[in-house]
Order: C-alpha cells, then structure tokens, then sequence
C-alpha cells in the first residue's frame, strides 16, 4: 500500500522498469515464451497501477472517485 508521494513516485518507476522489460522482451521468437514471461510482470505493473490509483484518490469524495 502506498502512504507517500515519494512511494508513489518510486511505484511509478517500477511500473516504468517493467513496461521496458516487457518491450525488450517482445523481441523473443517465440510469442509462447512471451506470453509466459509477460503474464507475471504484466500482473504486477497492474497491482501497481491500482495502487498508485488508489493513493490519489484516497482523499477524494466517494462520488469523485468512482
């Protein structure tokens, strides 16, 4: 769970190393063994992601941040 801007900031460079990781590895030749590397990493930038979301709306009115 993210608590500060600077936990944040530091989620949002991880979700950044990982999207590269994802795009170097789409050079593989065979797209099986993408798509089983790709799924875990593909999981976590979308934990991430949630995460980040949730930190910024997290002082928002309920009705805003639906």
């Amino acid at each position: 769970m993210i608590e500060t801007d600077e936990q944040m900031s530091l989620a949002q460079q991880c979700t950044q190393n990982l999207r590269r990781i994802l795009l170097d590895a789409r050079k593989v030749p065979s797209p099986r063994d993408y798509t089983r590397m790709a799924q875990p990493i593909l999981l976590e930038i979308q934990q991430r992601d949630q995460e980040i979301l949730e930190y910024l709306t997290k002082d928002l009115p309920q009705s805003i941040a639906s």
